[in-house]
This record gives C-alpha cells, structure tokens and sequence, in this order.
C-alpha cells in the first residue's frame, strides 16, 4: 500500500496514449501561446527597454546607480509583501508548489512579474529565467483552474505547471531543449518529472516559436564559428576540461554557501523588508559604482551578458575577470538575498562563464570559447543541479553544438563535487524512493506542532484574506472554545457568492467530516489516510482529548523523514 501510493503520486498516466496526446498536444500548445505571449512583453520591458537603457546611462553617470538600484529593490520588496507570499517569482515558488501539492496564485502574478522588471531593469544582479518559469507555472495552474469541471486532475495542474516553466524557459532564452529538460529536471536534485515530457516538450517549441517571431532568433551569445572540431579533442583537453569542471564545482559551492548564508541573516536580522531593501541596494550599488571606476561599465549589474561578451574577449586579463567574478557573486547574493525578485540561472551561467575565460587565459589562450563554454556549464549544473538542462542551454544559445561533449563531461564532474549542495531550497531528492524504512515511525516524530487554526466564527471573507491567501495550505482545521470542529478550503467556499463571503460564518460551511490520526499511529496508517481521502495532510489529535489538535502531518514532514534518515544510512 505505502509504495502504491507514492508510485501514485509520480503522475503516471493510464490514459489511452492516443487520448492522452490529444489532450496534452491542444492543452500545451495553448500554454505555451500564452506564455510565450507574456515572457516576450516581459523581456521586451525589462531587458530591450529598461536595462539597455540603464546599463549604458550608468556607465556615463555612475552615481546615478546608488538610487535607481535601491529604488528598485525597494519596490520589488513591497510589491512582494503585498503578493499573497514572500517568495519571488522565480523557479523556487514553482518547484514548491509541484511538490506541495499547491495552486500557483495568479493574483499576485502582476505584482511578483513587476518586481521582477523593476529589479533587473534597474540594476539588480538576476536573470529573466525565475519570473520566466514563474509567468508559465502561473498560466498553468490559471489553465487548469479554468479548465477543471473538464475532468482535469490534481496531478494535471502538477503537469501543466511544469510544461509552463518549460515554455517560460523555452521563450526567454530561445532555447526550446533547454526549456524541455530544465522543466524535467528542476524539481528533483537526482531524478526527472518523467510524465511532464510530452506536455513541455509541446509548450517549450511552441513558445520558442512565439518568441522568434517577435523577436528574431539570433542565438543568446554568439560565439566564434567552428573553433572546435571533436576529431581533435585529445586526452590532454578532456584533463583541462576536468581541472575546470573542478574549479567550477568548487565556485558554485562559494556560490551557494554565501547566497543562503547572505539571505538567512538578511531576514533573521534585519526583519523589515524596506531596510533588507535599502542594506541591499545599497551593496549592489556599491559593487556597481567600483565596476564603472575601474572598468568603465556596470558588469556584475543586471543580466550582465556584456560580462560574457567582456569573458570572451581574447585579451581581457585574468585578474580582471577574476575581479568581476566576485563582484557578480556578492551583487547576486544582496540582490536575491535581500529583497530582489529574479532568477539565479543566469549569474551561474555568467560566473561560469568567467572562471571559465580566467582559466583559459592561465593555461590556453587559443581555446577561450571552449572554456567559456565548458564552465557555463560545469558552474550551472553544480549550483543547480540540473546538468543536462546545463549542457544543452550551452550548445542552444551559442549556436555551436560541438560544445555538447566537452560541456556534458564538464557537468557530469560538477555536478558530483557538491554533492546535495543546490540553490535551491525546495529540490527534493529521489522521485521514486523506498518508504518502507519509514512506515513504523509515529506520528509525533515527524508532525508539524505549530498548527495554523481557523475560528469557527471567522467570516468567509476573513478567511479567504488572513488564512488562503497568506499560507500556502490547501485545508485548514476549524476551531472553537472546545477543539476542532471542522476543516475548512478553498472547496467549501466555491458556491458561496462573493457578496455573501462577509455575513457566512466559517463554522456554517466548513466540512465536519473528516479523518485524524493519533501522535502514536504508525505513518503507514497516515498515509494510508491520505491516499484514501486524496488529501495532503492529516490532523494529529490527542488520544485522549479527540477534538485537541497536537500537530499536523502533511506529505512534505513525510519526505523530509524519508531525507533525513536516508542521510543517517548514509
């Protein structure tokens, strides 16, 4: 029973494959026409208008950057608290939903997409990729919203999200196969979202195609034509290739080790969002003030693509780039760290790229675009653990698919020096995974004890403004004076008028049959529960005193249990 219903959870299809590819080759293509709509105004806004814009004023006016990226870090952070979470529309939210089992809310869509124009467009150090993969994520779930009295299920929405980033990756990078594998790929450390193949492979083209036709399809970067030829790879540039695989590995591992650390004591110390703001921007500036003094542009601010240019121009200096790579890092960690609003791809990719330039610069001056390519690659699969969406991202936006082999050796090495180690908070290890180990543990040692309870005389509207739009739950426990009493989602208030929501008290519509466990049950029993019911977390009541809620187990306390004792086999 307990391998049934995680094998279950994987959405797996006993669809007739031919049903099945009708419904997802319509569905995908209409998602990937949408999102590649909203990516093309987006990058349009952000990087065409306002970045080409600022990136070149700052360079003639450069104390001009201190108040236009403060400014810039400010808004996103206030348009971020009033969205109905603090994450930023990036990868993150996306992954955390797919894996929670939760709705991408679309009313806080403008707002998030804002923050994220005004941050990159202004200077912040972030790529396109996040508020891109968020903006599909967030026309999949609005989709499936939409579409759900046609029979679409939960794990459809899971499927549709997914598809969506891979059109959001797809269009902003004119990198279909990157977006396809990206998509598959981002929401496990060590494993794939097989089922979402087809589904993203149709959304990703179909976006790209969107994209082109807005925009031209000229490659990201452009590389130099047919400066590598795989018949003369030898033994000797597979060795460099390694060397640099490590370096890369061990950069991302800087990388990552300072961005969390910079965010954990961002928001641990400093709780306020406007002051995170204003600490941040005023670092970033800082790093952006000291690249115009000595390099005559804002490099490590922005996309900073022309950092990637600068990396592969044959006679930059090493130091320099070494310099610049340090800046791009800490102006990163202070720009997403505090209250910036972006992605992290694309300065992995750019801090790939100039270790790779310094490395070449050392040891082989003649095969600058190699290395560029290789450490774009090697850094990005080991800070984000994804090393095929890596490789292929290489050979897409640089227009030379000779890199493949180099770059895929490259990221195999990477992506094993850092181990667990990501970016990400919210990868999840092992899509398929032995819960046996698990099974007889209680209930009490892996539930959640700080429960989020509705009063029952709470109106609707309250309860749709405080609880469903702040906590990212699907059902909430109902409480009185004498314990819980009901459960309560966003199910119950679906045939409610909006103008009734004020005078409908919770307690007069809540569900009042529902199913809880015990702290000494077994999460065999738990799991059990929640594949019966379909539901994603389980209420733990005393046994002796039934209706008081102890804790809550939900299926994230179950996988968490699952990682931390297969690290303790380990």
């Amino acid at each position: 029973m307990l391998q049934r219903y995680f094998r279950n959870r994987q959405l797996r299809t006993s669809e007739p494959f031919i049903k099945y590819l009708e419904k997802w080759i319509i569905l995908s293509s209409i998602l990937g026409f949408l999102t590649g709509g909203v990516v093309a105004i987006f990058d349009y806004v952000t990087n065409i208008k306002l970045w080409t814009y600022f990136s070149n004023y700052f360079a003639g006016h450069v104390y001009a950057i201190v108040p236009f990226v403060i400014a810039g870090l400010l808004i996103s952070g206030l348009l971020l608290k009033w969205s109905s979470t603090p994450l930023g529309s990036g990868t993150e939210e996306v992954v955390k939903a797919y894996h929670d089992d939760e709705v991408l809310d679309y009313r806080s869509f403008l707002k998030k997409m804002c923050a994220a124009v005004v941050t990159i467009g202004f200077g912040g150090s972030a790529g396109q990729e996040g508020p891109s993969v968020y903006a599909g994520g967030t026309v999949g779930s609005w989709l499936w919203a939409k579409l759900q009295g046609s029979g679409l299920s939960i794990d459809d929405r899971k499927i549709l999200m997914l598809a969506g980033a891979a059109a959001g990756i797809g269009a902003v990078f004119k990198a279909p196969l990157t977006g396809i594998v990206f998509a598959l790929e981002a929401p496990f450390k060590d494993d794939l979202a097989h089922d979402a193949l087809v589904p993203a492979m149709t959304a990703s083209v179909t976006s790209y195609l969107v994209l082109i036709a807005v925009d031209g399809s000229e490659p990201l970067f452009r590389f130099l034509p047919g400066v590598l030829d795989l018949t003369k790879l030898n033994i000797l540039d597979v060795v460099e290739i390694a060397i640099l695989a490590v370096l890369c590995g061990f950069g991302a591992l800087v990388f990552i080790g300072v961005y969390k650390n910079v965010t954990r004591i961002l928001a641990k110390s400093v709780p306020r969002f406007y002051l995170r703001a204003i600490i941040g921007g005023a670092v970033v500036a800082g790093i952006g003030v000291l690249s115009v003094w000595l390099y005559k542009e804002p490099f490590p601010l922005g996309l900073s693509y022309d950092l990637v240019r600068l990396a592969l121009t044959q006679n930059t200096l090493a130091t320099t780039l070494l310099v610049l790579f340090g800046l791009k890092l800490v102006a990163t960690c202070f720009t997403m760290g505090s209250t910036g609003d972006g992605g992290v791809f694309i300065p992995q990719i750019v801090m790939g790229a100039v270790i790779g330039a310094a490395f070449s610069q050392f040891l082989a001056p003649s095969r600058l675009d190699l290395f560029v390519a290789v450490g774009m690659a090697s850094f990005l699969a080991a800070g984000y653990k994804t090393p095929l969406a890596s490789v292929t991202f290489v050979a897409e936006t640089t227009a030379s698919p000779g890199y493949l082999i180099p770059s895929l050796i490259a990221a195999a090495i990477s992506y094993s020096i850092t181990g667990e180690a990501s970016v990400s908070d919210h990868q999840k290890l092992r899509n398929e995974i032995d819960i046996s180990r698990i099974a007889h543990v209680a209930a009490s040692d892996v539930m959640t004890r700080k429960v989020v309870a509705v009063p029952a005389e709470l109106s609707v509207l309250d309860f749709v403004e405080e609880y469903l739009s702040v906590y990212q739950h699907k059902r909430f426990p109902v409480v009185d004076r004498n314990g819980l009493v009901g459960i309560m989602s966003g199910a119950e208030i679906k045939g409610i008028p909006r103008e009734k929501w004020f005078e409908t008290r919770v307690i007069d519509v809540c569900n009042k049959t529902f199913r809880t466990a015990y702290p000494d049950d077994a999460l065999q029993k738990i799991m059990d529960l929640m594949q019966e019911a379909g539901i994603g977390r389980v209420m733990i009541v005393d046994r002796g005193a039934p209706s008081r809620i102890v804790g809550v187990v939900s299926k994230s306390d179950i996988i968490r249990e699952l990682e931390r004792e297969r690290m303790q086999v380990g």
